[in-house]
């Protein structure tokens, strides 16, 4: 189906760099390479990492036969790093420069050749196909890669940031953001720090992170759970906060709430969030599941009375985005209470869509808590214009086809190859 407006360039095909499973934590990344794909444009997705493993494509089986990877201490790698030395000795020169003037610290300069040599083997795959745009998100290792490829094939590269953390020195990201054909902001919190950061205005673009409102569809006058849930959800680091929500829970506890918490998701913070449970006494009422897939979590939203995310800065200034937990939420009817930080209050507006409080303080989310369990027509006045805003603005076919439109008016058209008998494979082929 070819949207309104919208023409697919026949023969071109969109290089979607993935850096690791964009299954549970990255759900959008492969919402985004499915609608694109609804839209007519032909997408293939190249894997970065993890090296010897399979990216997941739970939820998204379809795609699993699109997914291009390279393979690691193989003549495949070997052949690509010859074959650029030889055709394109200046370029290649020109990014082991930038990697050793920028490699201050030896483990980016050690990431940054992984990407290099990630980057290389893929473009090496796919330089007989029609590749004619390389796609990224997030301002790391993803985007570099996109600038990789890009010189290599020869084709123009678009990125969407979706938080205001760099990891790369600024020279590289100034490098991989002044390059690319556009760059897409989701939120206006990362619109002005790429302003700031020096993004070229004329290509920068306002695109929300978009969810499926056929599969996240509203139900209102749900049957409360006994006892009823709280749920949060994503990975589990330090800058979701999570640790100030089971503190949270904790003085519920303490003042006789009967509820229930569900916290979904997996991470490095795991250990510690499960000993802090241990040590709040909150075996009974706090479960840690782990990830779920997307069918399973649109399960838990339905159930759930209210959503809660908790999200801090960080010491270092680093915050989170804005959750795509939190879309899904509003587009099911849960109602949200989120942190005054990162772009959550974008989403988030207090009294109307959702409540907000203070990052890093549990009493106030106790406080929003107990209020809301407590007032039905408030959850149910908030669920009904939390949905209103996710349908005026996060609608994934409508925001994929302003994202189509940009990336074909930014997308090279494959020459014939008149030697194409030495070539690689499709990319169909190599997938």
């Amino acid at each position: 189906m070819q949207p309104t407006g919208i023409t697919a360039r026949k023969g071109v095909t969109v290089l979607h760099l993935v850096s690791a499973s964009a299954a549970y934590s990255s759900t959008f990344v492969l919402r985004e390479v499915r609608q694109l794909r609804h839209l007519g444009l032909e997408t293939v997705i190249g894997q970065l990492r993890p090296v010897f493993g399979d990216m997941s494509t739970t939820g998204f089986e379809e795609l699993a036969a699109i997914v291009v990877k390279p393979r690691w201490l193989s003549l495949e790698l070997i052949a690509g790093i010859v074959y650029y030395a030889r055709k394109q000795p200046r370029r290649l020169w020109r990014y082991l420069v930038l990697i050793v003037r920028s490699g201050r610290q030896v483990n980016n300069a050690i990431k940054m050749l992984y990407v290099l040599l990630a980057s290389m083997t893929l473009a090496y795959k796919s330089r007989g196909s029609q590749i004619g745009h390389a796609r990224a998100h997030f301002l790391h290792t993803e985007a570099l890669a996109a600038y990789f490829v890009s010189g290599f094939l020869h084709v123009p590269y678009s990125i969407t940031v979706h938080t205001i953390s760099v990891h790369y020195p600024p020279t590289v990201i100034r490098e991989v953001v002044g390059g690319a054909s556009f760059v897409v902001a989701d939120t206006h919190q990362v619109y002005e720090f790429l302003q700031v950061l020096g993004g070229p205005c004329g290509r920068l673009r306002l695109i929300r992170n978009g969810v499926p409102l056929d599969e996240l569809t509203f139900r209102d006058g749900r049957v409360a759970s006994d006892p009823p849930i709280v749920l949060a959800a994503g990975y589990l680091c330090p800058k979701k906060g999570f640790d100030v929500l089971l503190k949270a829970c904790s003085i519920l506890s303490q003042r006789g709430v009967r509820f229930r918490c569900v916290l979904v998701g997996d991470g490095k913070e795991r250990k510690n969030l499960a000993k802090l449970r241990n040590e709040l006494g909150l075996e009974n009422e706090v479960e840690m599941p782990g990830n779920l897939c997307i069918d399973d979590l649109r399960n838990w939203y339905y159930h759930a009375t209210i959503f809660v995310m908790p999200s801090v800065a960080l010491s270092d200034a680093s915050t989170d985005g804005l959750p795509t937990v939190v879309i899904e939420a509003l587009a099911c009817g849960t109602p949200v209470i989120g942190t005054n930080t990162a772009a959550i209050p974008e989403v988030v507006l207090d009294g109307r869509t959702g409540l907000l409080v203070p990052a890093g303080a549990p009493d106030a989310i106790a406080d929003r808590i107990q209020l809301l369990l407590s007032q039905d027509r408030l959850r149910r006045s908030l669920a009904h214009e939390g949905r209103g805003l996710i349908e005026q603005e996060f609608d994934l076919r409508r925001n994929s086809e302003s994202l189509a439109g940009l990336i074909l008016s930014h997308a090279t058209i494959p020459q014939p190859c008149s030697h194409r008998s030495n070539e690689l494979p499709s990319v169909a082929e190599i997938s």
